[in-house]
Order: structure tokens, then C-alpha cells, then sequence
């Protein structure tokens, strides 16, 4: 039987009406703005196996997420996805692979409770083994007024605390309480990572020849009337080890 073309226009207008008739399904490939705005970006601090470890959400967009990660004062940039399941996000962050270090973490970060659990896996299984981390949310607040913004010396050299869980001990090659280092020499700066607990101080070191330990544990002792035998500044103490605050003036 012959269509008019009236007959043909009418069959090509229900055809479309029917191919749109059918709901369109939500994209859910994305993170929820809302969900973005309730939690995520953010620092989060704890132990990585058996050191300590600092991480920096700073970006989320869609399935997109990045950050840093900051292990023995080491820093690390973080590029990867993420995904919600169950009111949890699910991270795969890497590391940039120019180190020999370098890893993947596997993150779940419950939003209800701010923190991060999973694990690290190393790119190359011969350098590092992978391990367990649990994180949570931090400022990095200290009840210490003498700690942050201040140098603390000894023979070792000059420590300070600076922001994220990051300190630093520098030094010149040579000198101590009765050396004095040549006028030509190269500052070096040591690296580590710390935590604060009440008045102690947890310091993660990286890989040197100048620390007694990699890993140090310090007592903060407030400042006292000065006498004869101490200047009675503010000073941390540890095992064969103590940092006196240097007082300017």
C-alpha cells in the first residue's frame, strides 16, 4: 500500500516521541557537589605501617580527585579517581613514579567520621613492601606555645616545626659545640615527619647520618626562672638527645 507523504511526516513524529519517551537515567559516574561541600578536601594525618604519614585532599571533580602526601618529610604529589559507595569514598591515588618509592594508595575515607583507611602498594615490590594506613582529619593544633614558629638547637643543629607534620633539622658539615664549621660549607637540611600527643613529640626521619635515630621521641619541659647552672628555656628531650629553645637577644 502507497504512504502519502502526510502518512510518512506523522510515522517520523511518533518514532521520535517514542525513542524519547523512555527515562533518561542519572549520571552517576560523578561525586554529588553536595557531598563534595560536606567533606573531602582536607588534611588527614596518622600511621602508615609503622610511620607516620600526613595526606592533603585538595581537588575533587566528577570521578577526578588529587592531593599530596607528605611521609618522613618527603612530599609526593597525588593524582587518581574516586568513586561513592555505601556513604564512603573510594580512592586510587598514585604517585608520580619518579621516585624510586613511589606507590599507589587505596583509600576508603568514611565522611561520617573523617577518616581515611586502606593500604599503600609500592610500584616496585623490590624497594618497599606495601602497608596499612588509618588516617584522620587534622589541623595540626599545638598545645606546645613554644613549639611552632621557634628553633631549637643542640650540637645535632637547628630544628624547627613548620606546618603539615613536617620538620627539619640543619646543619653544617663539621660542626658541633667545639667545631665550628668551615666558612665554605654547604647547609644540609634533614627532613622528617611529626606528630604531637599531649607533651610528646614523635619526629619520623628520613634516611641520614646525623640523627642518633631515625625515629625520635621527644618531651616538651616548659621554660623556667633561669640560674647559674641552666638559662632556663623552654627544652625537648629525648633519649641521648635534648633541643634547647633559642632565645633571641
Amino acid at each position: 500500500m502507497m504512504r502519502t507523504p502526510c502518512c510518512r511526516t506523522i510515522l517520523i513524529v511518533l518514532c521520535c516521541c517514542a525513542c524519547h519517551s523512555h527515562p533518561v537515567s542519572p549520571d552517576r559516574t560523578g561525586i554529588s557537589e553536595q557531598l563534595i561541600g560536606n567533606i573531602t578536601i582536607g588534611t588527614y594525618s596518622g600511621h602508615y605501617s609503622k610511620g607516620l604519614l600526613t595526606m592533603a585532599i585538595n581537588y575533587i571533580s566528577g570521578n577526578i580527585a588529587s592531593g599530596y602526601d607528605i611521609h618522613k618529610g618527603l612530599r609526593r604529589n597525588l593524582n587518581g579517581s574516586v568513586e561513592s559507595k555505601d556513604g564512603r569514598l573510594e580512592f586510587v591515588l598514585k604517585e608520580p613514579g619518579g621516585n624510586p618509592y613511589d606507590g599507589t594508595f587505596y583509600l576508603s575515607l568514611d565522611t561520617a567520621a573523617d577518616k581515611i583507611s586502606g593500604k599503600w602498594v609500592p610500584a616496585d615490590s623490590k624497594m618497599a613492601k606495601e602497608g596499612p594506613l588509618e588516617l584522620a582529619r587534622t589541623t595540626y593544633a599545638s598545645n606546645m606555645p613554644d613549639l611552632d614558629n621557634c628553633e631549637w638547637t643542640n650540637d645535632l643543629g637547628t630544628l624547627q616545626f613548620g606546618e603539615e607534620g613536617v620538620c627539619t633539622l640543619q646543619y653544617y658539615p663539621g660542626e658541633d659545640s667545639v667545631n665550628i664549621a668551615d666558612a665554605n660549607a654547604q647547609q644540609i637540611t634533614v627532613k622528617g615527619s611529626y606528630e604531637v600527643k599531649g607533651d610528646t613529640i614523635r619526629i619520623d626521619w628520613q634516611r641520614n647520618n646525623r640523627t642518633p635515630a631515625l625515629n625520635m621521641r621527644l618531651i616538651y619541659h616548659a621554660g623556667s626562672e633561669p640560674t647559674d647552672s641552666t638559662s632556663g628555656a623552654p627544652f625537648l628531650e629525648g633519649k641521648k638527645v635534648k633541643f634547647e629553645k633559642l632565645i633571641a637577644g
